[in-house]
């Protein structure tokens, strides 16, 4: 007795919906089995049964989204029919563990049934027949063969299809290779040994390669036919000239990723702004530098942004001036003669690190666009040749300064060593902290 009610009766919302009174009494009564394993042995055949009708009715359903073109349907429904398919499989494990003699009590019972009698099987290889049909229907809506399909340059969503298809049948070809290990365990697999209905248990070799789509099949040795051997390299031999087009794309996202490092720190100009922007400083928790680290959507941003020094690519910057430069246009002073920007401005720095000497560097160009935040280009920098810059009083921190080397000349020179360099100092920033 539970919640106040008799659960058993068939009187329950639950029990009505799925006519448990019907189902819990379709397997023999406790008194009439003739052996302990009898119920097991009814209970998995009877959910095969019910999972084999359940398959059957998606491939129908498969049937008609994939005469509309609903190919996203398709490939969903497909992958239900798999997992079917593949659940009934892992079921016949249970079976496994009724051991030689317990069946031998059982079959005297069976009369002489098959497992060719199921009408989950025959249901499933019949709505598997429309299905092919379907398929070939969808081939001739386009114009191709599945030869065409599968070869290069062939169809991705069709191959897609056609995979899925491919993947249901050999989950079902899995399940009657489980079917047949279970019998092999039982009576054992040989000419003289004789199924229920007086065929030899041998013939279920046969049966559990044959497929539900053949063609799919097939098509796997026209192509094997058609292969060559040349075009390839001999084991061994150097590679040159060729790459994955997936290896080659994943390089320009890391490239992508570490471009932030060095492209934070370009404008070094700032770290010499007038302390008429110190009521912008804010605590070191609120504007410390990050690092190592980099938004990608700041990426994009940063490659429109101006360069002002040559030597600025790897230059952190003072924060509290860098910051807000976006309120007011900075006008810069010349390189040889700028003084030290005042405590206010480099108090919250955590890694001020002293300036490498400007080398023949070019006034910066204008801003490209809304995402350039400092107006460099109102006052072009007018450097003396060679003259070194200035040192920003180093802020307190949990880091030593590094100096930098300068980088190549002119306002955009991020070459692929100047990133390697700035991801470099990042992450052994990142290992300090």
């Amino acid at each position: 007795m539970m919640l106040k009610k008799w659960v058993g009766k068939g009187e329950l919302d639950y029990e009505r919906y799925l006519h448990t009174d019907t189902l819990l009494s379709l397997q023999s009564p406790e008194g009439e089995l003739v052996s302990h394993d009898e119920l097991m042995f009814q209970i998995v055949h009877q959910s095969q049964e019910l999972y084999l009708k359940l398959a059957s009715r998606e491939m129908v359903e498969v049937v008609a989204e994939m005469d509309r073109d609903a190919l996203w349907a398709v490939v969903a429904r497909l992958a239900r029919v798999q997992k079917i398919i593949a659940g009934i499989s892992a079921e016949m494990a249970i079976l496994e563990t009724m051991t030689p003699a317990e069946y031998q009590v059982i079959r005297r019972s069976l009369g002489n049934g098959s497992g060719q009698e199921s009408p989950g099987y025959n249901t499933l290889r019949h709505a598997a027949d429309g299905l092919e049909a379907a398929m070939e229907r969808m081939l001739a809506r386009r114009g191709l063969t599945l030869f065409q399909v599968y070869s290069a340059g062939g169809p991705k969503d069709l191959q897609h299809v056609c995979e899925q298809l491919l993947t249901v049948d050999e989950s079902f070809q899995g399940w009657l290779y489980a079917h047949y290990q279970l019998v092999r365990r039982t009576i054992g697999i040989d000419r003289t040994v004789k199924a229920l209905d007086g065929l030899p248990s041998q013939v279920l070799q046969a049966r559990m390669t044959l497929p539900l789509f053949r063609a799919l099949w097939d098509v796997r040795v026209e192509l094997t036919a058609g292969w060559k051997r040349e075009g390839g390299y001999a084991p061994g031999e150097s590679r040159t000239g060729g790459g994955c087009p997936m290896a080659a794309m994943n390089a320009m996202k890391e490239t992508a990723v570490h471009a932030p490092v060095a492209q934070a720190h370009a404008p070094v100009a700032h770290a010499h702004a007038p302390a008429a922007h110190a009521h912008h400083a804010a605590p070191a928790h609120a504007h410390e530098a990050r690092t190592g680290g980099g938004c990608p959507m700041h990426a994009q941003h940063a490659q429109h942004a101006p360069v002002t020094h040559a030597s600025a690519v790897h230059a952190p910057v003072a924060h509290a001036a860098a910051v807000h430069a976006v309120h007011a246009p900075v006008a810069h002073a010349p390189a040889a003669h700028a003084q030290p920007a005042p405590a206010s401005h480099v108090a919250h720095a955590p890694h001020a690190v002293p300036h490498a000497p400007a080398a023949h560097a070019q006034p910066a160009p204008a801003p490209h666009g809304p995402h350039a935040p400092h107006a460099a280009a109102h006052a072009p920098v007018a450097h003396a040749p060679h003259a070194p810059a200035p040192h920003a009083p180093v802020a307190h921190g949990p880091h030593a300064a590094v100096p930098h080397a300068p980088a190549p000349h002119g306002p955009h020179a991020h070459s692929h060593a100047a990133h390697v360099s700035a991801y470099a100092h990042a992450q052994e920033l990142r290992s300090q902290s």
